[in-house]
Order: C-alpha cells, then sequence, then structure tokens
C-alpha cells in the first residue's frame, strides 16, 4: 500500500511540474544539412545603406581643430583632443542631420549633398571629397553614424519593444533576442516582415523561422533600419485569451483534479 502510495505521489509530482514547462519549438530545423558551397555562396557583410528619414551624425577630425570646426556644428570646440596626429571630437554632442524624402541634407558650407543609398562608408568618402581641397586643404577623417538604427519587433515575445542597433547590422534572429524570443505561444513559421521603401511603400513578407535555408536570402535574414516584426499568436494563445483569469484558474484546478482522481482510481483499484 505504501508503495503505491507513494508511486502516485511520484507520478502527480510530474504531472504538476510538466504542465509549466511545454517543449520548445526549434529555429532552422536541419540546418546542418546545408550545404558549404550554398552558404558561401550567400556570405556577405551587410551594410546598411542611408534611407529617406535616416538620422546621421557626421564628424570632421583634422589636425588643426578650426579647420573641421565649421563642419562640426554643434560640438564643443574645447573638447577635441589629439589622437594619432588628428583632434577628434571627445564627449561632444553634434548636430544630427535628417535625411529628407529626397535622400538630400544641408551641409554646412557645401549646401544640399544627396546620401540616399550609399553606405557609411561611402558616404564618408563622398562628404570627404566635398570638402577636400575645396574647404579644407589637409586630409580630414570623416565619420558618419546613423543615429536612428532600430528595428521594432512586438507580438508573441518576452520583451516586445523598439530596439536600437549600435553597430547597424542586426539578423532576424538577433532582433528576436533582444526581444527575448518567440515565447511557446508565437507562430514561428508566419512571422511577418513589415519593411518602407525609400518611396514610403510599404511591403510584408512572411518569413518560417523553422526553415533554415532563411540564411540564405540576406534581403530578409539581415534586417534594414526601421523594419518591424510581428510574431502571431498560436491557437491555443488565441483561445486563451477569451477565457478570464478567474476562469482559467478553475478550469485548471478541475483539470487538475480529474487527473489525480483517474489516477488514484487505476492504482488502487
Amino acid at each position: 500500500m505504501r508503495t503505491k502510495i507513494l508511486t502516485a505521489a511520484a507520478i502527480l509530482t510530474l504531472l504538476l511540474t510538466s504542465c509549466g514547462s511545454p517543449s520548445k519549438i526549434p529555429y532552422m530545423v536541419n540546418a546542418e544539412r546545408l550545404q558549404v558551397y550554398e552558404l558561401e555562396q550567400y556570405a556577405k557583410i551587410y551594410e546598411a545603406r542611408i534611407m529617406a528619414k535616416d538620422v546621421l551624425t557626421i564628424s570632421v577630425n583634422t589636425t588643426v581643430p578650426e579647420a573641421g570646426a565649421p563642419f562640426n556644428l554643434g560640438s564643443n570646440i574645447g573638447s577635441m583632443l589629439p589622437t594619432a596626429g588628428y583632434s577628434t571630437i571627445q564627449g561632444a554632442t553634434l548636430q544630427t542631420y535628417i535625411v529628407d524624402k529626397d535622400g538630400f541634407i544641408d551641409y554646412p558650407q557645401v549646401g544640399r549633398i544627396k546620401l540616399i543609398g550609399l553606405t557609411r562608408i561611402e558616404a564618408q568618402d563622398f562628404i570627404k571629397s566635398k570638402i577636400h581641397p575645396a574647404y579644407i586643404t589637409e586630409n580630414p577623417i570623416v565619420n558618419v553614424r546613423f543615429k536612428n538604427y532600430k528595428v521594432s519587433v512586438l507580438g508573441e515575445v518576452a520583451r516586445p519593444g523598439q530596439f536600437v542597433v549600435e553597430n547597424e547590422q542586426c539578423t532576424i534572429l538577433d532582433a528576436l533576442a533582444m526581444a527575448g524570443d518567440v515565447t511557446i505561444y508565437g507562430k514561428r513559421e508566419n512571422v511577418m516582415l513589415i519593411r518602407e521603401d525609400n518611396n514610403g511603400r510599404k511591403s510584408i513578407t512572411r518569413i518560417n523561422l523553422q526553415n533554415p535555408r532563411l540564411v540564405l536570402d540576406p534581403n530578409i535574414y539581415y534586417l534594414q533600419q526601421n523594419d518591424v516584426l510581428y510574431v502571431e499568436p498560436n491557437k491555443t494563445r488565441a483561445k486563451d485569451a477569451t477565457i478570464g483569469n478567474s476562469e482559467r484558474y478553475t478550469l485548471s484546478i478541475i483539470s487538475t483534479l480529474i487527473s489525480v482522481t483517474t489516477l488514484l482510481v487505476t492504482i488502487f483499484r
């Protein structure tokens, strides 16, 4: 009799604990089966391109602080410190430049310059060509950074929100990691990617996170600035949302009691 009671208690413990730990659904199933030549074919280092409504900071570093001062609006010239022969801005706040709908910014001395479609490195070289030697006789170092490189993750994730990407590169998996991963109630096979182009046109793409070939599509695998990911709830979550907390608690107790009663009847019969 004592053995039967202990057995019942053990099974009951397993029953109760298993209810709170559903199995995780994997990403990119069988990804290890991808061929090396496929991975090499699509290998690339992603570089973000400047888009309309982007916010940029631009600094011009020179050996003579006064030479770069007209192009560093908003900065404190007194905070410029020499670094490897150049005076760089330390602890200063640079003016930001908003790329307009046509892709231009108003740059000091030079006027309107078009940066849309350029990578950060290309923009640096382009600005340098505009100010040297026309405005600066010495060779400057130009640094362009995105101020607003961000992505949004919504829906069935642990921490939905908008996330700023410091290194200006973000994959789908990076974004989900920042959001605390998809919950057990999220549809991994049907994630929505909402993207807006330079003309304001929005596109919606459905993504299957369980598909290993996701990594072979750089236009989808790498997110652009201002992309939005939405993870839809599955049927279990949708049904659960229609039940109140008190009803859910009552159903949980009833279900547990039925399971325990059935278990005890089976053991002691």
